[in-house]
């Protein structure tokens, strides 16, 4: 027999056959799965989801046993436990069933037998069924659409000599040739039910019975210890990770630090708030990190102080958390000098520290550190670790953090992000925000530092990622030098006079110096169109100064003066025109497109942004992220030889993409996030942090999907599709953070004083009459002689003005000569 829940926030229930037959037939499931399906066809990932989870959840694996589960009530705020049997893995008992999950079924290739006519699923399925032994084909009791309509489960009979779930899975789904989805592993995973008419195949009878003691007593306890991985794949890799268990079993969890419990100084280190689910990987994360200060950088004591923090235990046992990743992931962050402020505060808390000896370690530290202090404010801690942990996921990330200060790293990420984005000119996407609009991947950076804070690091990496832009443009440069070349010879060659008329070439060069004439750069962009998948297409301009000011300087006159409209445009591609008399100029409307990266300091930042010039919007354009002027120059730096052919291979794919980029689930993410942080500044009242706000969403996916689409290359090649999952909604959302706290260090204040000087300049000053004050003065209810007294009006004059007010809904009549006031104060 197995399990199910009416809804997440529920305990499970045995499933009778009535019951699941009711539960397939109702029109509730039905209304729900077609609503379900209706929105995912029209792109609307956050309702299907919504829907999906209305419907209830089978959990055909097994049944729970009764445990006690604790609940924050939202009304008193208390802790109340509730008995029930919960869909935990620790307290499961295992039936003998087995479920795969297939998903994205019907995205298979046609057969070539059926002349490239798309298959459905059952088709799909009959396919696979037919490859089956008939002693296989006996296992299976259902087979199901899932609520999508696009994914299939299949509910099999497990074969304990095969191994546990995922291994009767993985072996299953080689006999049927198709690939499952290996993440549904653990044992408390459970599956949306649907509609009977989404049934391939039941047997019913078997379906609701089945009972294999033996495989329970074989596996639960697994299960129960959050053991859910594969046994079978590697007998070599099973007998290591026992030895390893054997190992940290020795390890004396009770080994002390100063003579206090190292469990006591996690205690104190984690302090009385909970670690939420979402932040229980991160924060053990940087708990690892941090017990290296005070475990010798024992990588195997690290481990075992966090299989005992209870935090950890818990994802252990959801999801079987690899804690020994999370270690040695840790190892990976720089070892600074002192030990961080975090562990220190826990040390002297936990009495691990005395107050002298805390005193002389926080001065060390704060020494160690001093040359940060105005950045403190910023979580340059978090991401650069998070950065680091993404850095073993998406390709070039690597080779861009080489040799770069944990600090650095945002500002690396970022402008690296908008070279790689711009050469995916060819590329566009569609944005909840209006999304008939086709956005483009725009980009206004600016990376500020101190004088000699390395800011060179940034002109590096533009040579290396540029380099398909800058290598196509030399050959248009040549011919519009030759073309200059030939109208100087015209002036002064009287045979070359009788030459040919001489024709401007119509070049589209993309890559422009801060010395460049307007003129020149409309030119250039409106040649650069290309014709992708039928749609023509503007090329990006691109600009890169390592000096801010240079750019400010040429802007106050000459031919460029121009060049702030154009900023401004170019983040939405807004439209812009010029019509001159000069017969050089290039005459018409267009909409400008240029992507800029300008590295400088804060005194040219703010040159270029301050309070008189706040209101024309430059700043919420504008990535400004912070180049702290962290570490010391190292002589032996790690050189890695295949760096730069890494990053130029990725530059030069990157430069072919082109058509439509699917990205739903990054305009999930990016519409949460900021209707999040919107209703929180909304309550707040905050006008200025809903201005820094509104274009936050735009870089999050500009940042993020560059790398997103590397690391998902082998599809897009093959499907033209990218499947994201949570680390990438991840990196987008770690985007809008880096990107949401820097406008506030840069422009937060800048922000507020606007909108309160705003509000001191546009206060109206009321002006009372004396009429309005005799209106005032009338009672609720008068008559025609209280209102001639009141006014001092003849009683004709009165009437006159009686009717008037009723005719504006000012007064009403009550009966005759009595009136009745609707407003306390005239409009």
């Amino acid at each position: 027999m197995f399990c199910y829940q009416r809804s997440f926030g529920l305990p499970t229930e045995t499933v009778t056959l009535e019951q699941f037959r009711a539960l397939i037939s109702a029109p509730e499931t039905f209304r729900k799965v077609r609503e379900a399906r209706e929105a995912l066809a029209r792109g609307d990932k956050k309702t299907y989801d919504a829907k999906k989870k209305g419907l209830p959840l089978a959990i055909f694996i097994g049944t729970f046993e009764e445990s006690v589960k604790v609940f924050e009530n939202k009304n008193t705020g208390k802790k109340e436990e509730v008995t029930g049997c919960w869909r935990l893995q620790k307290h499961c008992r295992l039936n003998g069933l087995c479920v795969i999950d297939f998903d994205h079924v019907d995205e298979a290739s046609p057969s070539p037998s059926e002349g490239g006519v798309k298959r459905t699923i059952k088709e799909i399925w009959d396919e696979a069924y037919a490859r089956l032994s008939e002693e296989d084909k006996r296992r299976i009791l259902f087979v199901f659409v899932t609520p999508s309509g696009h994914g299939l489960k299949v509910v099999f009979i497990a074969d304990a000599a095969v191994g546990n779930l995922i291994d009767n899975q993985i072996v299953f789904s080689r006999k049927l040739g198709l690939n499952p989805d290996e993440a549904c592993k653990d044992a408390s995973r459970g599956a949306f039910m649907t509609t009977s008419d989404d049934i391939i195949f039941i047997d019913e009878e078997r379906l609701i019975t089945y009972e294999n003691e033996e495989f329970g007593k074989k596996y639960d306890e697994e299960y129960h210890a959050g053991k859910s991985g594969a046994t079978c794949q590697s007998e070599e890799r099973r007998v290591k990770s026992e030895e390893c268990n054997c190992q940290l079993s020795t390890v004396n969890c009770q080994l002390e630090y100063h003579g206090i419990p190292y469990q006591k100084i996690v205690e104190a280190w984690i302090g009385d708030k909970k670690v939420e689910p979402g932040d229980r990987h991160r924060t053990s994360l940087v708990l690892a990190d941090h017990l290296r200060y005070i475990t010798d950088n024992d990588p195997k004591l690290i481990e075992q102080i966090l299989r005992e923090t209870p935090f950890v235990k818990e994802i252990i046992e959801e999801r079987n958390e690899d804690v020994s990743a999370t270690v040695k992931s840790a190892q990976g962050y720089e070892f600074l000098k002192g030990i961080p402020k975090r562990m220190r505060e826990a040390l002297a808390s936990a009495g691990a520290l005395g107050s002298e000896e805390l005193r002389v370690k926080s001065e060390e530290f704060a020494a160690a550190n001093a040359d940060n202090d105005v950045y403190g404010v910023l979580p340059l801690d978090e991401w650069a670790k998070e950065l680091l942990e993404m850095a073993e996921y998406y390709p070039c990330m690597k080779e861009l953090f080489l040799n770069v200060h944990p600090y650095k790293l945002p500002a690396v990420w970022f402008s690296s992000a908008a070279l790689f984005g711009t050469l995916m000119t060819r590329a566009y996407y569609h944005f909840w925000f209006d999304p008939e609009i086709m956005r483009r991947l725009n980009y206004c950076i600016f990376i500020i530092g101190d004088p000699g804070a390395g800011k060179n690091i940034v002109e590096k990496f533009y040579k290396k990622i540029a380099d398909p832009m800058i290598q196509a443009d030399k050959c248009l440069i040549d011919a519009v030098n030759r073309y200059k070349d030939s109208r100087t010879e015209r002036s002064t060659s009287t045979k070359a006079q009788k030459g040919d008329a001489l024709k401007r070439p119509v070049v589209g060069i993309r890559v422009h110096p801060a010395r460049t004439a307007t003129g020149e750069f409309i030119r250039h962009m409106n040649a650069a169109i290309e014709t992708v998948q039928g749609v023509p297409l503007n090329l990006h301009m691109f600009s890169f100064d390592a000096e801010l000011d240079n750019v400010t300087k040429q802007n106050k006159g000459g031919d460029w003066k121009d060049r702030e409209i154009l900023e401004l445009k170019a983040f939405h591609n807004e439209e812009d025109g010029q019509m001159y008399a000069n017969q050089e100029s290039v005459t018409g409307m267009f909409n400008v497109f240029w992507n800029f990266i300008y590295t400088g300091t804060p005194y040219a930042l703010h040159r270029k942004v301050n309070q008189r010039n706040f209101g024309t919007g430059m700043s919420t354009r504008l990535a400004v992220i912070p180049l702290p002027d962290m570490g010391l120059a190292k002589r032996h730096q790690e050189v890695d030889p295949n760096a730069n052919e890494m990053l130029r291979t990725w530059a030069y794919r990157l430069d072919k993409v082109e058509g439509e980029l699917p990205i739903e689930p990054l305009n999930d993410e990016t519409y949460d996030w900021q209707s999040a942080h919107l209703e929180i500044a909304e309550f707040n009242g905050d006008r200025a942090d809903k201005t820094l706000l509104k274009r936050i969403p735009y870089y999050g996916i500009g940042i993020s999907l560059p790398f997103i689409l590397m690391r998902h290359w082998d599809e897009w090649q093959e499907q033209k599709t990218l499947t994201m999952d949570d680390r990438d909604r991840r990196l987008c959302r770690l985007a809008m953070e880096i990107q949401y706290r820097c406008q506030q260090f840069f422009f937060g204040e800048m922000a507020y004083n606007y909108f309160e000087n705003q509000n001191k300049e546009f206060v109206q000053r009321r002006r009372t009459t004396r009429y309005d004050d005799c209106f005032r003065k009338l009672p609720d209810e008068f008559k025609t002689q209280q209102f001639m007294e009141v006014f001092g009006v003849s009683k004709s004059a009165a009437s006159r003005a009686i009717l008037r007010f009723q005719e504006e809904h000012v007064v009403e009549i009550v009966k005759y000569g009595l009136y009745r006031k609707l407003v306390q104060s005239l409009p």
